[in-house]
């Protein structure tokens, strides 16, 4: 060849040591200036592997290009096309460096795979028009050896594969290195799942589906249809924040987990509410959950969130906690754009919780109450929770218990069992017992002790109870075959009503606490009270510990070992000797009434 003089449509082979070809030049016209150099106007490189295979690994097309024989390499700063197999790309400004096998490009860089990426981040396969990807960046670093194409993309990196937008500053991609195919490899021609692994790192955001993903780093393994996020992963979607230290998906299927150093796997709900025992009103707008691990899933048109290992709940005045805790939830979409006719708007949304399970010691604090059970089931839109496995209901100093509680904006509806009544404990109550007020001998009087009674904490026990929040009081009624113990006191009834409000203690021991009393007991239908040798019935009995008093009504009887007293109303009062026997007054109505036992020395008669 002569130097300067040009030479067309020529074509150039290089052959490495072993006899194997390395390249093949082609051109539609060459420049031979020295036996180092050829500058070449459309240029077609043609690069082997160099070996037995005979795999033909890239096309490179170009506008002009030089080419360094000695040094084995080739650069320009026009344009560049290259195939390989399953991508193309394009850009401005190259460098092809033959002893590396490596390509540079240097701007405008855009690849295309003839397949998706998203694996892992989305369920089930892409469909047949999402089977693309398209990467563009500011620089890429292509290299072949045996086994893959080694794909570096940096500066401003975005890829799109489907309904996926990334964005990083780097990039790395690893795809099947071609067979021994001595054909040119064209778009589409290679395996359509040759890219095994994409690793994305340095500020990833990724925009799918109505998610913001945001990561550290971002690895797919596209066969696997796994991916992996490090580096304080985010996910946002709307009505719901999911952070953690690791976030794995499969699927569709995203697991976030904690670590030691960066702290618990978190999720913050707004627009949930409905998540207290009062409902909806009790809540703030977010909704903060820990736990060890969180598993999002897509199903059957909705979301369903598992948070397991030491569950914390955080909403307002509520505080749950749970060894694990599930909450379903609709898969919301927004609604269209007015302007936007015909066009769907998929973003994905928490959409409404529709029910939200705790299990394995549950314990959930609100307002001073606090409920503890095995389970408990959260129904928001009704504003209610069902709380079952021993639940235990502590309001102050009142502690109930029974099979099953139902809680509701101020109301609880707690039942029992067939083997287990409800129970209850209210503060202690003083000795509501009174002195005989019935006649009796001078020495007798003379003779009498006034004995002293422990305190004992008020039990009610009943098949339901009722537990309704005032404003300024609480209300408990108990109903079907009720029974009360406490100080000098055992009653039996059909309903009872216990009224007590909370009294705030300040002194240096109680530091301004809350105490609740009992301020009246009102029972009804069938009442039978028992004191200290004595019984009373009635069909009505209120007991007033503040004014230390029991008032009996219709049908009042009171009989002990010095007689019998009856009437229509009668009121006992604490440590006196005496009583307010009342009659009806009205026709067919009881007039008060006392017997007394035999005088000494009179005959039974």
């Amino acid at each position: 060849m002569t130097p300067n003089a040009p030479v067309k449509n020529f074509r150039f082979p290089r052959f490495g040591e072993n006899g194997y070809t390395q390249w093949v030049l082609q051109g539609e016209k060459g420049i031979y200036d020295n036996e180092e150099q050829i500058r070449v106007e459309d240029m077609a490189l043609r690069v082997y592997s160099g070996d037995e295979r005979m795999a033909k690994e890239l096309t490179l097309d170009s506008p002009g290009a030089t080419i360094r024989l000695k040094e084995n390499r080739a650069f320009s700063k026009k344009a560049i096309k290259i195939v390989g197999a399953n991508f193309t790309i394009t850009g401005t400004g190259w460098e092809w460096i033959g002893a590396t096998k490596e390509i540079v490009v240097e701007a405008d860089t855009v690849v295309e795979f003839t397949q998706a990426i998203t694996g892992g981040l989305t369920e089930g396969a892409p469909a047949a028009e999402e089977k693309r990807t398209v990467i563009k960046s500011d620089q890429l670093v292509l290299q072949t050896t045996e086994e893959d194409y080694h794909f570096e993309f940096s500066g401003s990196v975005q890829a799109v594969s489907g309904d996926m937008n990334l964005e990083s500053h780097i990039l790395i991609a690893l795809a099947d290195a071609p067979g021994g195919d001595e054909e040119a490899p064209k778009l589409g021609q290679g395996k359509l799942d040759s890219v095994r692994e994409i690793v994305a790192m340095e500020e990833v955001t990724i925009l799918q589906g109505g998610r913001t993903v945001r990561a550290g780093e971002a690895k797919f393994l596209t066969r696997e249809g796994r991916a992996t996020l490090i580096g304080s992963p985010q996910i946002e979607v709307a009505g719901a924040f999911i952070s953690g230290a690791v976030v794995r998906s499969q699927s569709g299927e995203l697991v976030i987990e904690g670590s030691p150093s960066e702290g618990r796997a978190q999720m913050i709900l707004t627009e949930t509410g409905g998540l207290g025992l009062q409902g909806v009103s009790a809540l703030s707008e977010e909704t903060i959950v820990l736990a060890n691990q969180i598993t999002m899933q897509e199903i059957n048109g909705g979301n369903r969130f598992l948070f397991e290992e030491q569950v914390e709940v955080m909403s307002g005045a509520v505080q749950l906690q749970a060894a694990k805790m599930t909450i379903q939830a609709d898969q919301a979409k927004k609604e269209k754009p007015a302007d936007a006719e015909g066009v769907e708007n998929g973003e994905l949304k928490v959409g409404e919780v529709r029910e939200l399970v705790a299990e394995g010691g549950v314990r959930i604090e609100q307002a001073g109450q606090v409920a503890t059970g095995e389970k408990v089931v959260f129904f928001p839109a009704e504003e209610r929770c069902e709380l079952t496995g021993q639940p235990k209901v502590t309001n102050g100093e009142a502690v109930i218990t029974g099979e099953k509680m139902e809680l509701k904006p101020k109301l609880a509806i707690v039942t029992g069992s067939e083997n287990e009544k409800v129970s209850v404990e209210l503060p202690e109550m003083p000795d509501l017992g009174y002195k005989t007020f019935t006649p009796t001998l001078a020495t007798a009087e003379e003779d009498e002790k006034t004995e002293q009674v422990e305190p004992e904490v008020t039990i009610v026990r009943s098949q339901l109870l009722r537990m309704i929040e005032e404003p300024d009081r609480t209300l408990f009624r108990f109903t079907e075959d009720v029974e009360v113990s406490g100080t000098n006191l055992e009653a039996t009834c059909a309903r009872l009503d216990v009224i007590a409000k909370e009294k705030r203690l300040v002194s240096s021991d109680t530091k301004g606490t809350e105490r609740l009393e009992v301020e009246r007991i009102e029972a009804h239908d069938s009442v039978v009270i028992k004191q200290a040798g004595r019984t009373a019935t009635a069909s009505r009995a209120f007991i007033m510990p503040k004014e230390g008093k029991v008032v009996l009504e219709d049908n009042a009887v009171v009989n002990d070992e010095r007689g019998r007293v009856s009437g229509f109303r009668m009121t006992l009062l604490q440590g006196q000797r005496k009583a307010i026997v009342e009659g009806g007054g009205g026709p067919g109505q009881e007039r008060a009434r006392i017997t007394l036992p035999a005088l000494p020395g009179s005959s039974e008669e």
